[in-house]
């Protein structure tokens, strides 16, 4: 990878300036000013103390004596910063090297994690928010799958906790035209449900409450499990396990956590109840088992811990949640912490609210938008481009006239249009010309917006890296937004001067304007594979 290469000479050329001992961060990134170059480095600014030097002599001097290994960029000096540009030649030489896979780096090394992600209440239909949650999850999953991670993707069934007990109340009711309890569930799909139980399960509504409920509850949430299984199909998103709460307490995981942090001090009874932490901690969240001995949610994920970290031997657990549950994540990483397993493993991640903005999708008062509804609207793949454009801290506000617009304002169309162009010059170029040359001579391409196409696929082994890194799979649209401005304005060249087009009448220039073509189609369709996007070839 490039930024490597060029870090390892920076270092080099430092270490020839005499600095020994440790270096510090030499902040080589992306150049925030395209004209400076194509990244940027503050090293003298960041030697200046170090080496008692003005910082624009310590870059001067640095920028002489750097050598980037195969002449692949050249590097000069503005005021404290060191700038490095990509060499022409070795741009050209780029395109030759970018295959199926191009970015792909082994930093996992087969390291087995789970992505726990989408993971809601089994009571009702996915709505508009869950969606981000499940795209977001499945494309972390699909960056860590192609950088060497083995990866276990999982949807924790809630079965056993007070939403899904109402929920089976509820049902129960309409299984004998009752209003749902207090709290409980009203939508019409509840009605459905309990006709369907009436069906399915003879005899049901003969049973006492107390008997029929848990058969009332398992059989909704399993049909619910059904649906959501079904809709989460519809934005390419698959699960490896579907792990159902009660099958911890079948295993005796949970008992077995309380019984390690009662023996520990971490667990501690008051008033009748076990409460984990400190005795004096008033947080009704930190109770495991109620006074009347009914276990919390928490008491299900104390177990949830140790079936993961402990039983299936994960080396690390990565979990999406709703930023509704922020609060929650200090007591998971304490919990995880007092029961023996290092914090660091667990991780994390909060996505924000989804809001719609208004649209020709119209709600019935009192009832929210489902994801269904949202990919009937604008289809999978603009759903799954639009949830991840934003970071997850960020609220989206999901535009759906944008989204269904078919134009360069729809990103969604302005990248896979990009890819669909590229596909179309290589039909076009067999149509008029048949056999080209077999090798392509790269050295022709020298136009400058020829040129960028290679730049931007330079970059992409640094993107694919710095996502994986920081599980942020925000940063792939971003790029492919850049690739594709790119691809555009090469596509675009020819309008004003013809020989600028990629398919012209010297054979040699079409080929080679064709490997690039072919370079950056195969990088856009693997970034739009991570993001679960469709790479169409015609459009």
């Amino acid at each position: 990878m490039l930024r490597e290469t060029i870090q390892a000479a920076l270092v080099e050329a430092v270490r020839g300036l005499g600095v020994d001992g440790e270096i510090p961060d030499l902040e080589l990134g992306r150049a925030k000013v395209p004209d400076h170059g194509d990244y940027a480095s503050s090293a003298g600014l960041k030697l200046a103390r170090v080496l008692r030097q003005p910082p624009g002599q310590i870059a001067q001097r640095i920028a002489e004596s750097v050598h980037v290994p195969d002449g692949a960029a050249a590097a000069t000096a503005v005021g404290g910063y060191v700038n490095f540009r990509f060499r022409d030649e070795w741009l050209q030489g780029l395109v030759h090297r970018v295959i199926p896979g191009y970015g792909a780096r082994d930093i996992g090394r087969g390291e087995r994690l789970q992505v726990e992600f989408g993971s809601v209440n089994p009571t009702g239909p996915l709505h508009i928010g869950h969606g981000r949650g499940v795209t977001l999850g499945d494309s972390i999953c699909r960056l860590l799958e192609f950088t060497g991670h083995k990866v276990q993707r999982e949807y924790y069934v809630n079965s056993d906790n007070t939403q899904t007990r109402r929920f089976g109340a509820s049902v129960y009711a309409r299984l004998h035209g009752q209003e749902p309890p207090e709290g409980g569930y009203t939508g019409e799909y509840v009605i459905e449900l309990a006709d369907m139980a009436r069906h399915d399960l003879p005899g049901i509504e003969k049973l006492s409450e107390e008997e029929a409920e848990p058969k009332v509850r398992m059989y909704a949430i399993d049909k619910m499990v059904e649906q959501i299984r079904a809709t989460v199909a519809r934005v390419n998103v698959r699960y490896d396990d579907w792990y159902y709460e009660n099958k911890l307490w079948d295993s005796g995981l949970p008992q077995k956590a309380i019984d390690r942090l009662r023996a520990t001090g971490n667990i501690k009874e008051r008033e009748g109840a076990l409460w984990f932490g400190e005795p004096d901690d008033e947080d009704d969240d930190r109770v495991v088992i109620r006074a009347n001995g009914q276990p919390t949610y928490f008491a299900s994920d104390l177990g949830y811990l140790l079936s993961r970290f402990e039983q299936r031997g994960f080396q690390r657990v990565v979990e999406v949640w709703a930023a509704d549950h922020h609060g929650y994540v200090p007591r998971m990483k304490s919990a995880a912490a007092a029961l023996g397993i290092d914090a660091t493993r667990l991780v994390i991640i909060l996505h924000q609210m989804v809001n719609l903005k208004e649209g020709k999708m119209s709600k019935r008062a009192g009832r929210f938008v489902t994801l269904d509804e949202l990919i009937d609207r604008v289809g999978s793949d603009a759903v799954r481009y639009f949830y991840l454009l934003r970071s997850p801290d960020t609220t989206i506000e999901f535009d759906l006239e944008l989204a269904a617009t078919q134009g360069n304002e729809n990103p969604v169309y302005y990248a896979q249009y990009a890819h669909a162009r590229l596909s179309n010059v290589e039909a076009t170029a067999r149509e008029r010309h048949g056999a080209l040359p077999e090798t392509a001579d790269v050295s022709l391409l020298e136009q400058p917006w020829e040129l960028e196409v290679a730049r931007q696929l330079a970059f992409w082994p640094d993107v694919v890296e710095d996502a994986t890194l920081l599980l942020e799979p925000h940063r792939i649209p971003y790029y492919v937004h850049d690739l594709a401005t790119a691809v555009h304005r090469f596509y675009h060249a020819g309008n004003s001067q013809a020989e600028h087009r990629i398919v012209v009448d010297d054979l040699e220039l079409t080929r080679a304007r064709l490997e690039l073509c072919r370079a950056a189609r195969h990088t856009l369709k693997t970034a739009l594979d991570l993001m679960g996007v469709s790479a169409p070839e015609r459009m």
